[in-house]
């Protein structure tokens, strides 16, 4: 993915979809909906790179979590604290997470300001 811009409390979007097998699971270019159409148990991991845009309001703290259908997952999220300008931070997470009711919508969100996000990636997996 190409470096971005994610405004806070907002999702992370994905230029594209490098492989797709199945129909459980669709995602269209340049979006940040992930979408489920089928119930079951699915794990999701996510990778990235992070930095502040705002020197003037550091510290600054990154949080980033799943939100499946708007609703925070929780057991997975990646936090860091930037407290100088051209500071960077690698930011993983991982969820395994059940869909009861389909289609449903996973996003990535970043919050505690606006930050700049290079290298992304997310994987995604019907497991059950």
């Amino acid at each position: 993915m190409p470096t971005q811009t994610v405004a806070d409390n907002a999702a992370v979007i994905f230029d594209r979809t490098a492989a797709q097998e199945g129909t459980a699971i669709t995602h269209a270019d340049n979006s940040a909906d992930i979408v489920i159409g089928q119930t079951g148990t699915y794990f999701v991991s996510f990778n990235g790179t992070a930095a502040p845009l705002n020197a003037s309001s550091l510290p600054e703290t990154n949080l980033v979590q799943f939100t499946l259908n708007g609703t925070t997952q929780n057991g997975a999220s990646t936090q860091h604290i930037f407290t100088t300008a051209d500071e960077t931070s690698a930011q993983s997470a991982s969820l395994v997470f059940n869909v009861t009711s389909a289609p449903a919508t996973l996003q990535v969100i970043s919050s505690g300001g606006d930050f700049l996000y290079s290298g992304t990636t997310l994987n995604i997996f019907k497991i059950g």
